[in-house]
């Protein structure tokens, strides 16, 4: 259950940084649960602050 859930949550962290690398909003962000919107939105500002790095 542990790793069901942990996969879980990074999947959400990938999505979120596939999402800010192609410059979308953290609006869009799909996920109502908090854990999973935490990691999906951790993703999304570490792909901004690498967009702003090689920008």
């Amino acid at each position: 259950m542990k790793r069901q859930k942990r996969d879980r949550l990074e999947r959400a962290q990938s999505r979120g940084y596939q999402a800010g690398i192609v410059g979308r909003s953290k609006e869009v962000c799909p996920h109502q649960a908090v854990d999973a919107r935490a990691h999906w939105l951790g993703g999304w500002r570490q792909a901004m602050e690498d967009r702003a790095v090689t920008a």
